[in-house]
């Protein structure tokens, strides 16, 4: 082999690394909190407090009608729900560096980083909203000797009992065997949100249907995971968890119309060019967001927390 060899280290290349133009994904929880409240919103000029009317079913009328007579009876009973709508956002800040010296579309790409911020934004908020029901258990069934123990058929069944005392509905409905090998059919159900750390113990439990066996994939959500008894499981790796040493999990279970959630005028996204951001020398841009929300549970009987830990 001859001695003298030109290198790179001889010759620096005008561009030492290779830059790849296609884009890697952020990572990105998925959004199942929302996607079950029941929307509303507010038009522009109508305050900052929404309100949901509630009309209690009346009791049975037992009491026989005497001979020519008509009943007392009775009013009207209305509940009032209220929820005030606050506002939230952020913005990112692009200096004139950054834009003229970087390969990727800096600006551009705030876009749907801002949207997906507002996203996980309101989604967090209303997963914390669930968190703090007033219904919640601690799971018994378990054999990993915590306080409260793993997710098991049992403990669910115990909060589906409970949601149907409280006369909350189904929001699944039956779904009939299916002719497909291995097909099962599903029960009506309530749905339940599960961390992505707890698939395993929720597999384990007795019963529980893989949503690939179900004989039907009409309803199916973006993120089902399987079906247990009388509910329905969906994940996220935003799921409610506790920074204890042992975490503590929340997992709401609930029916139809168990809470709200209250926007005005959605998601606007707001772009200051280099221009218009207010620098005398067009020095920085910024790209954001803001939106007006509330969220709230509407009614209590319709919504348990299973408070599990995980299996070892």
């Amino acid at each position: 082999m001859p001695d003298n060899i030109t290198s790179v280290t001889d010759v620096v290349p005008a561009v030492g690394i290779f830059y790849n133009k296609v884009l890697l994904e952020a990572s990105k929880e998925n959004m199942v909190y929302r996607q079950h409240a029941q929307k509303a919103t507010m038009p522009r000029n109508s305050g900052d407090t929404y309100k949901w009317h509630r009309y209690p079913m009346p009791a049975a009328a037992t009491t026989p009608l005497s001979p020519g007579q008509d009943p007392a009876g009775r009013k009207v009973s209305q509940e009032a729900l209220t929820a005030k709508v606050q506002w939230f956002g952020d913005f990112e800040h692009v200096v004139e560096e950054v834009d003229v010296t970087n390969q990727d579309p800096v600006l551009s790409m705030s876009a749907e980083r801002n949207g997906y911020q507002a996203d996980i934004t309101f989604e967090t908020l209303m997963r914390d909203i669930l968190a703090a029901s007033a219904s919640a258990t601690n799971a018994s069934g378990g054999n990993n000797g915590g306080t409260p123990t793993e997710i098991t058929r049992g403990d669910v069944d115990d909060i589906v009992l409970s949601l149907l005392g409280g006369n909350a509905k189904f929001i699944t409905k039956m779904v009939s065997a299916g002719t497909g090998v291995g097909s099962a059919p599903l029960r009506p159900a309530f749905r339940g949100i599960i961390h992505d750390e707890l698939l395993m113990d929720l597999e384990a439990c007795t019963g529980f249907i893989s949503m690939a066996a179900y004989a039907s994939q009409t309803g199916v959500t973006n993120w089902e995971w399987g079906s247990l008894g009388n509910t329905r499981w969906e994940w996220t790796t935003n799921a409610h968890k506790s920074t204890d040493a042992t975490p503590v999990y929340y997992l709401p279970i609930f029916g139809a119309d168990a809470f709200g959630d209250v926007s005005l005028d959605g998601i606007q996204s707001v772009v200051k060019g280099f221009s218009e951001a207010g620098s005398k020398l067009d020095r920085y841009a910024t790209s954001g967001w803001k939106a007006i929300w509330a969220g709230r549970i509407l009614n209590d009987a319709y919504i348990h927390n299973l408070r599990v830990t995980k299996d070892t």
